[in-house]
């Protein structure tokens, strides 16, 4: 499962995408989902949605 955090209408959500690599969440996310002006700010690798809730409180954006 990949977590993506993504800009939604100016806002910082995250998303949990039930797929095996980050390039599989990007085509997912880009093409199918929300369309290819999102802008993805971060992904990672996580074992289930409960490793992670919240983006990250850094202000860093990638």
């Amino acid at each position: 499962m990949i977590r993506a955090e993504i800009e939604l209408g100016g806002k910082l959500e995250v998303v949990h995408v039930d797929v095996k690599t980050k390039e599989e969440a990007i085509e997912f996310l880009l093409s199918k989902q929300f369309g290819f002006l999102t802008q993805i700010w971060k992904l990672e690798e996580v074992q289930d949605e409960a490793d992670s809730d919240k983006p990250d409180d850094t202000g860093e954006r990638q």
